[in-house]
Formats: structure tokens, C-alpha cells, sequence
């Protein structure tokens, strides 16, 4: 049986490259909703955060997985253009 390098260690090799356009628009979401909440919750890399009556992105950490959308499909999400966003080392 194999040992496989643990999540953390495989995650430390990821790069990004941030964009100067964010590809999040939170805008939409307001703090303590419903909505809100889930996009909290669901985000493995902690991107959101709440400030005030606003929900906050820091699209440069995100992992482009999609988690949020499921769960709040009116959020402006898209895609990083070409050449930028996470890439991974080791799936």
C-alpha cells in the first residue's frame, strides 16, 4: 500500500496568477443571507468573507472549483481570462 502526500502538501505546490480583472462579483449577495452563508460555508479556500451588510472576494485565492455557484447561482462568477487563475501541480 502506498502512501499519498496529505492535501495540505499537494495544495502548497498550487500557483496562481492573479488577474487585474476580478473574476468574482459578490456584489449580488448581502451579508447574513441565506445566500451568503452558503457561499461561506462551501468555499474550501475561505474566499468570502462579510463586512458590514457586504459580502467580500478575494478572487486571487480562489480555486475555481465551482462550490459557490452550486449554491448561489445568482453570483457573478466566471471563469479567469486565459493565462490566469490557479493552476495545479499534483491533482
Amino acid at each position: 500500500m502506498s502512501e499519498r502526500t496529505p492535501v495540505n502538501l499537494r495544495l502548497g505546490t498550487t500557483r496562481f496568477v492573479t488577474d487585474s480583472q476580478s473574476h468574482i462579483d459578490p456584489s449580488a449577495l448581502r451579508a447574513g443571507s441565506p445566500a451568503a452563508r452558503a457561499v461561506i460555508a462551501v468555499c474550501p479556500a475561505g474566499v468570502y468573507r462579510e463586512v458590514g451588510d457586504r459580502v467580500l472576494a478575494d478572487a486571487a485565492a480562489c480555486l475555481e472549483c465551482g462550490a459557490c455557484l452550486a449554491v448561489a447561482p445568482d453570483l457573478g462568477w466566471h471563469y479567469p481570462r486565459g493565462g490566469t487563475g490557479v493552476t495545479f501541480r499534483q491533482g
